[in-house]
């Protein structure tokens, strides 16, 4: 790893022309196909709207040809969820989807997927990684004369992720969404999702309006959040539109947005609605008429969630952070949905990643069945309060830190739970409702997560909090080296 590349079992991403090269995606291509050898047949190759992602998806298609791959189907510029789905409609044996996901546009990066449409597990990418860097020398194949079949597919595949969604709203929802004539505001930032958007409100019966929806052109930031998506706020205060969304570049990251008049923006101090009540909001959607469910989610997930599937006599099952964890979990409890409420994950069988755009299909077939505007719903849900920081540390200290602060909450007789290994998720509960959180970050080196949450206080989770900090500065500051 360098500082201009990232390379996890979630992608590979860095800058292109720096850390992101042709080079370095023809040798993970070569990699990847020895990693399956003998069992690519058929891949599917898709990308997002960069201004990088056509000469990466080229440099991938012609290694791909090099490594013997007999068929690529390319589905063309479409949210990942897309290219994940394809893999299952076409029956193919894996692919690539070329994005930097929610990073700005001069970042570029891909994502190996499986046969199943999946990321590669933990272990796979780690062998994966290790392998392109090697010190031993990786003999890539000689160029030769091309035979390889290259599909276009694009419209398939845009037509079976329509269908599959239509499919999880149902038939009786899709009426009464058709029925209630919502209205909404939505902003692809120029990304993959622009396509999509315009054909399923249109499915839907919703009246969309879609803003900045010129292919490839970036009008805020990539990623979907409080600053970037002010300005719909600013148009949701006429109360044109029952909400807004807004997506980052491969649309797997989605925010709602509701107008800060309604009564949910005032009482939470923002007209953003955050990952959590997403979560909860696809939760109870789709698990209408279901019971005995199995609802895996990441550890820092609000309890939210779990109270409002407990509703449907459904159950959480808590994995360590991060997507592949939580598909893992689903494939385990053959679940319907999961997801990570940090980060707004909702991910929808049989699709194994998150997917914005189900998500907004998901949020009108509850406020369709319910009758009700979101922020109604939302008001109705229990109360939870989180506060969060991170701490410098390095990640020799933070094994350690992490040890002996498991040691401290045991003897004060608070119950503990621990995910993944010595660098996972533990997390302290004060009471049945009430937790400390503590983990090692994964994608920002030297950095160590701090997070609470408490049922009815603010207050509660602030003071919780800043024992947590205080704990782990007296225990860092106290270690001693041999």
């Amino acid at each position: 790893m360098t500082n201009d590349l990232i390379e996890s079992f979630s992608g590979i991403r860095g800058v292109y022309g720096q850390g992101i090269t042709t080079e370095l995606v023809e040798r993970y291509v070569f990699c990847y196909c020895q990693l399956f050898k003998n069992k690519l047949k058929a891949v599917v190759v898709a990308g997002d709207t960069r201004p990088s992602t056509s000469a990466l998806k080229k440099a991938a298609i012609a290694a791909f040809g090099d490594c013997g791959v007999k068929k690529i189907i390319d589905v063309g510029v479409v949210p990942v969820q897309i290219c994940e789905h394809a893999i299952l409609k076409f029956k193919a044996s894996g692919g690539i989807y070329i994005t930097a996901s929610h990073n700005e546009p001069e970042f570029n990066g891909w994502k190996f997927l499986k046969e199943d449409g999946a990321i590669l597990y933990a272990e796979q990418a780690d062998k994966l990684i290790s392998s392109v860097h090697s010190k031993d020398k990786v003999e890539l194949p000689a160029a030769k004369e091309m035979n390889l079949e290259v599909i276009d597919k694009h419209q398939g595949a845009v037509q079976g992720y329509i269908e599959y969604v239509l499919e999880k709203i149902g038939r009786d929802s899709l009426e009464k969404i058709k029925k209630a004539g919502f209205r909404v505001l939505a902003d692809p930032n120029g990304g993959s999702a622009v396509e999509i958007l315009e054909i399923l409100f249109n499915k839907l019966g919703v009246k969309a309006r879609i803003i900045n929806d010129e292919i490839g052109k970036f009008s805020r930031l990539v990623e979907p959040k409080e600053e970037s998506l002010k300005p719909l706020t600013l148009e949701l205060v006429s109360g044109q539109f029952d909400f807004a969304c807004g997506f980052d570049c491969d649309a797997d990251r989605m925010e709602i947005v509701l107008s800060p008049n309604s009564a949910f923006a005032l009482k939470m101090g923002t007209a953003n609605v955050s990952g959590n009540y997403v979560l909860a909001l696809a939760c109870d959607a789709i698990l209408q008429g279901t019971s005995g469910q199995v609802v895996p989610t990441n550890d820092v997930t609000s309890y939210l969630v779990r109270d409002v599937i407990k509703k449907h006599k459904a159950s959480v099952f808590e994995v360590e952070v991060g997507e592949i964890n939580v598909v893992e979990a689903m494939e385990k409890n053959n679940s319907i949905i999961g997801g990570e409420g940090s980060c707004a994950g909702v991910i929808v069988m049989p699709v194994k990643c998150r997917d914005g755009i189900i998500t907004v299909a998901l949020a009108l077939k509850l406020m369709a069945s319910r009758q009700k505007q979101l922020a109604e719903i939302l008001n109705d849900y229990p109360e939870y309060f989180s506060d969060r920081t991170k701490v410098a540390c390095s990640p020799e200290k933070a094994i350690i830190i992490r040890e002996k602060i498991e040691n401290h909450f045991q003897e004060k007789g608070w119950a503990i739970q621990k995910t993944g290994d010595e660098t996972g998720g533990l997390k302290a509960h004060l009471d049945e409702n009430s937790y400390v959180w503590f983990r090692q970050s994964k994608t920002e080196p030297g950095m160590f997560r701090i997070y609470t949450e408490c049922g009815g206080s603010q207050e509660k989770a602030k003071k919780l909090l800043e024992e947590g900090i205080k704990l782990f500065d007296k225990i860092k500051a106290n270690i001693i080296y041999d």
